[in-house]
């Protein structure tokens, strides 16, 4: 689930269960902030002791807007917002760019905010590129890039892997969500720097060559809207095949642009208008051609030659698990594309237009009778929405289709898969990489100089078959060296114990297609010995609980926790039963939904409408929380009990009849201005914050009291926001309280971020918090993009810090094949 908005910050907060806490959308309108005009009219000064920006990205169009290049002053420079202390031009060896001086010490600034006005089309833009020299990190949370358009904005959080040195970020356009509402891609005329304040204390951002990543526009991802999840992942499968393509919403989609374009990928765009759907198929008409998933519109569909007829879930466990080709796969795209899909559109093809190129194969490698793909001379369509499973080879199979419309894509493709060899070790590329690798201390032992010197072969090779025109075979190569000096990267790391390794599990079921033997062997293997299992919401079970029905999701009502528990303990492994509280998440039953809404049980917002979230105050929801996890310390084979979502979604909710009552009584009067006085202008509002904070803190208590009766072994932990103590205030979790009080065991902050200085910060701030009371173990977030060699530096980081473990988000089927396997080789090895 995604919900939460923060008036202070704009941190990356996603929770084992989703949760992403953004900036609030009235703060981040320029217009109602006051602004201070800045003296970037001054001329720029040399900045001793910072040495000189780097060359600018290749491919990337900068900005001229990082120095003070005259005109009218209103609309070239950097302005000011709410007391942010006036950015400064600097030049280095002849380089401009701009310092922005974050002044948060003595202050009570939530944020730094920095305007500049512009004139950009960004449609065909792929991501936002810029260099940063970062001092004193620790006082700033997280970063936000704003982009204007109309009244609306877009924003994207990023943050510096590195202090006191150069380095380069790049924000794919299709991180950028909206932040309001407002107008097109091609009608950009604002950025915003935004830095938000962790601590009381002064930061530096000095950043050169802002600028635009772009494509030439013959190939295009178009979402319902840019934020649409199935178009990111597509988008991520392309930018791992090495096609970064520009991300638009179907608005941006106009004739003019599509002229001048030959491929349009659809990953799902189920409420395309008539008159969209027209655009398109005139398109198609004029010779375009088109990549779908899922449902069509009907004209779209014959064009793609394909005979649409019903939505259709699986029939049985694992029935749509693989997608294989019918004959010889395309070059460079293995036989069988793994996917676990829930459902299907039944087709066929249409008959002398339309060829099944692919079926959909059970668990088992039966084939069903049901079409994966459909190819015609006009593009391709897949029966289900692309998921991020095996995503080697769906990237390999959208690089495949996208080539057929756009030949040459093949080779642009392969000549940046081939320029971003070592990527994942910084910005210096293949040779850094390599030097990384053959200085770590115990890289002469074992495998990994063997494996290094086939990574460095291999490499070899991609640029002999490059420059050959053989471009499959390039790209095969040069996937082949990554994995090699990726594989002689984890084999030279040393593990170390005891340690809590743990790992977040979203499927009650294990990895989907697997059997829960099969998922317990993979995580030992990888060195995993605790592992969160969420097998509990707010109202609904996946095992048989005497006081919730199994979640809609488990027809066949399954005791998906017992087999786990089973399989995990021949394997060493302790379970941890993760609820998430108060969350009824699309789990509950519809008809016990429809109860508990009809009982006022749900939270309802400031504009009165209920949130499918269970009420906190409500007792009849505190005793079911607590008789839930009480119930499940107790079950055979558990070790833990996890809090998740132990707080409110945002600051919008709980406003519902039973809170205001509750509250009323606690001050001793009424409110008559509901919900007004307890709003963030309220007269009451310290009083309802308090409120807040108290309603969540009782759960916390009464479950350690009753488990602690219970079931005196069972161990009591929560995910946690990372930035404490303002989560309090905004969502009610006051997690140092809980620790302060010895209601938790160990506390497992949520620490997503593909930044180790970030990583670092937000870790040693949580692990000062705790103040050795009990373990802090850091989460750390996969979802983040982090790979292999990520997660290995950042487990690192976790022991320089003294923590004793962490617990990785997540146990997926998009990283249990391709992150997990690299831990157990050597930084999780067991001895």
């Amino acid at each position: 689930m995604r919900a939460g908005t923060s008036v202070l910050i704009s941190l990356l907060v996603l929770s084992p269960g989703w949760c992403m806490a953004q900036p609030d959308a009235t703060n981040a309108r320029a217009p109602e902030l006051r602004m201070s005009q800045l003296s970037s009219n001054a001329p720029p000064v040399a900045a001793p002791g910072m040495p000189p920006p780097p060359e600018p990205a290749p491919g990337v169009r900068v900005l001229n807007i990082l120095a003070n290049d005259g005109g009218d002053p209103a609309e070239k420079e950097w302005k000011a917002v709410g007391g942010a202390t006036p950015a400064e031009p600097l030049t280095i060896g002849g380089k401009p760019l701009m310092r922005f001086r974050c002044n948060f010490a003595g202050t009570e600034m939530p944020r730094g905010v920095w305007d500049r006005a512009v004139a950009l089309d960004l449609t065909r833009a792929t991501a936002v590129v810029f260099d940063v020299y970062a001092k004193g990190m620790a006082a700033v949370g997280a970063i936000t890039l704003y982009i204007r358009s109309g009244d609306g904005w877009y924003g994207a959080n990023w943050y510096p892997k590195q202090e006191h040195a150069w380095f380069r970020v790049r924000i794919p356009k299709r991180d950028f969500t909206v932040d309001a509402p407002g107008g097109r891609w091609a009608q950009v005329t604002g950025l915003r720097i935004s830095p938000w304040a962790l601590k009381r204390e002064d930061a530096e951002l000095c950043i050169a060559n802002l600028g635009i990543e772009e494509a030439d526009g013959s190939a295009l991802i178009v979402a319902s809207d840019t934020g649409s999840g199935h178009a990111v992942t597509v988008h991520s499968l392309l930018e791992e095949a090495g096609l970064p393509l520009p991300m638009i919403s179907m608005q941006d989609l106009t004739p003019e642009l599509l002229a001048a374009t030959r491929l349009v990928i659809l990953p799902h765009n189920e409420n395309t208008s008539d008159k969209e759907a027209s655009n398109l198929a005139d398109f198609v008409h004029r010779g375009g051609r088109i990549i779908a998933c899922f449902t069509l519109p009907f004209k779209l569909a014959s064009l793609l030659g394909v005979k649409q007829k019903d939505f259709t879930p699986k029939a049985y466990a694992g029935e749509f698990s693989s997608m294989r080709f019918a004959g010889t796969p395309p070059p460079g795209v293995p036989a069988t594309v793994r996917q676990s899909s829930w459902a299907v559109i039944r087709s066929s093809p249409v008959s002398g237009v339309g060829t099944v190129t692919a079926w959909w194969h059970d668990a088992a490698g039966k084939r069903t009778d049901a079409p994966a793909i459909i190819e015609s001379k006009n593009g391709a369509w897949i029966s289900h929405v692309l998921l991020k499973d095996d995503p080697a080879a769906k990237a390999a199979l959208l690089l495949s289709l996208a080539a057929k419309a756009v030949p040459d894509l093949r080779r642009q493709a392969c000549i940046r898969l081939i320029g971003l060899l070592g990527a994942d070790f910084g910005d210096a590329g293949w040779d850094e990489a390599v030097r990384q690798t053959q200085a770590l201390p115990d890289f002469a032992r074992g495998a990994a100089p063997a494996s290094l010197e086939e990574a460095r072969t291999l490499a070899g090779k991609a640029g002999a078959f490059l420059a050959a025109g053989d471009f499959p075979a390039a790209a095969a190569a040069a996937a082949q060296a990554d994995e090699r000096i990726k594989r002689a990267y984890c084999l030279a790391q040393r593990p170390i114990e005891p340690e809590f390794r743990g790992a977040w599990c979203h499927t009650p079921e294990g990895i989907e297609g697997w059997s829960w033997e099969k998922t317990a062997a993979a995580l030992e293997d990888s060195g995993i010995n605790n592992l969160f299992l969420n097998a509990l919401h707010g109202a609904s079970a996946s095992y048989p609980s005497r006081f919730a029905p199994f979640d809609k999701g488990n027809a066949d009502k399954r005791d998906y926790l017992s087999e786990a528990a089973a399989a995990c303990a021949g394997h060493g492994i302790k379970i941890h039963v993760w609820i998430t509280n108060y969350q009824l998440h699309g789990h509950a039953p519809e008809k016990l939904e429809a109860s508990l809404r009809a009982k006022g049980r749900l939270q309802v917002d400031r504009n009165g409408k209920e949130q499918a979230v269970l009420c906190p105050v409500n007792e009849a929801n505190v005793q079911l929380q607590r008789d839930l996890m009480v119930e499940a310390a107790a079950w055979p084979g558990v070790a833990g009990v996890h809090f998740d979502y132990i707080r409110y979604p945002d600051e919008n909710t709980c406003f519902c009849s039973t809170c205001r009552r509750s509250f009323e009584k606690g001050i001793g009067k009424k409110t008559d201005a509901w919900p007004d006085a307890v709003l963030p202008a309220g007269p009451l509002r310290a009083e309802w914050l308090q409120f807040r904070s108290d309603a969540i803190t009782r759960l916390v208590r009464d479950v350690h009291k009753a488990v602690r009766r219970a079931a005196p072994g069972c161990r009591i932990s929560a995910a946690v926001f990372n930035n404490h103590p303002l989560c309090r205030d905004n969502f009610g979790q006051d997690w140092d309280l809980w620790v302060r009080e010895g209601l938790l065991d160990f506390v497992c902050p949520m620490n997503y971020t593909a930044s180790d200085a970030q990583f670092r910060n937000m870790s040693t701030m949580q692990i000062g918090v705790v103040g050795g009371r009990i373990p802090c173990y850091p989460g750390i977030g996969l979802i983040e993009g982090l790979g292999p060699i990520g997660a290995v530096r950042q487990i690192q980081i976790t022991r320089a810090l003294g923590a004793g473990g962490f617990v990785v988000f997540a146990a997926d089927p998009e990283y249990i094949t391709a992150v997990f396997p690299y831990l157990g080789m050597g930084i999780l090895k067991s001895r």
